[in-house]
């Protein structure tokens, strides 16, 4: 395996890190890949070590090359630039397509959570010469084959906003120690009192959303980014799975989209785990940082994402293909 280090925008911190499996006499040779770009969860606040390398590794395994996109994250997060710096490591991984032995019609992106939001931006904007300028030209360049979209947010009016952050009672919105806290939103927007606690909790959708939208936003904004409203006949095929018990980014986001996939005869396959709750990774004991992240049965979902890439890329049909002659 060769790793490669790109960075895409020194001033934006954004990095590509490439997983790519070596051509060599084992395999069968001058073999090209599909490749995953995986785009880490974090609420536009930070990025997920655990839905990155570990995810990358799994995908590797399946004899698939992998890279993590580390996009624009706090002041950078605005939209549309996550959707740049993924456009930029989609461009580029196409650019070197012959060099690293990636099929350029087999270029998957990938997401989890906020990750989800800025690789689902790509599969509906691809062609949107507005939000994507640069490629106006040549927007093929940067059209994901496919998306594998996990626990995703998707509908920006579907995020929780009643979260227990464990306030104390009488502790105020100022001194209330939590990692969603826009600059440029105000706290009576993030924190809700609730009067029958006698304490705040916080409204996740509006702190998140204040990421994408630099701070406060309008209705009109949150739908045009609430993307199962941006599926058309040009929308990329879409691999999709969440937990019914996720409480925090609604199990409707993944549930609305795909029924905006079917509307538009878009290939859709959608997995809802009855239970288990948000950014769980690999659903298994190696990723979890605690037991709400333990969910083995939904464990499957990367078995069911790898097969489904082989599915919609012809990679394992055409590795069997190559050994029968």
């Amino acid at each position: 395996m060769k790793q490669l280090t790109i960075n895409l925008s020194t001033e934006r911190n954004v990095v590509l890190t490439a997983y790519l499996i070596e051509d060599q006499p084992e395999y069968q040779q001058g073999l090209i890949r599909p490749i995953i770009v995986i785009c880490p969860g974090g609420g536009y606040a930070f990025l997920s070590e655990r839905e990155a390398e570990p995810i990358a590794m799994h995908y590797l395994a399946a004899g698939f090359h992998a890279a993590i996109l580390r996009y624009g994250i706090n002041e950078y997060a605005a939209a549309p630039g996550p959707l740049n710096d993924l456009a930029k490591a989609v461009a580029c991984i196409r650019d070197h397509s012959r060099e690293w032995f990636v099929d350029p019609n087999a270029v998957i992106v990938s997401g989890f959570s906020a990750g989800a939001h800025v690789a689902g931006q790509l599969g509906v904007f691809w062609n949107n010469p507005q939000l994507l300028p640069d490629y106006r030209e040549n927007p093929d360049k940067i059209k994901p084959n496919g998306m594998i979209l996990c626990y995703p947010v998707l509908d920006l009016k579907a995020s929780n906003t009643h979260m227990d952050i464990g306030a104390a009672p009488g502790a105020k919105p100022e001194d209330i120690s939590f990692g969603q806290k826009h600059p440029k939103m105000p706290l009576s927007r993030i924190f809700v009192y609730d009067e029958s606690e006698g304490r705040y909790f916080a409204d996740f959708e509006a702190a998140m959303n204040a990421y994408i939208f630099d701070g406060e936003y309008t209705p009109e904004q949150e739908e045009f980014y609430s993307l199962q409203n941006q599926v058309s006949e040009n929308t990329c095929p879409a691999f999709l799975w969440h937990c019914d018990g996720d409480g925090l980014i609604l199990p409707s986001n993944s549930l609305d989209f795909a029924s905006a996939m079917k509307k538009h005869g878009r290939s859709v396959e959608l997995h809802l785990y009855a239970e288990g709750g948000h950014g769980i990774a690999l659903a298994n004991e190696r990723t979890a940082c605690d037991i709400w992240n333990y969910y083995p049965y939904a464990e499957s979902w990367m078995k069911h994402a790898i097969d489904w890439t082989n599915k919609i890329t012809g990679f394992s049909e055409k590795l069997v293909s190559n050994l029968r002659g």
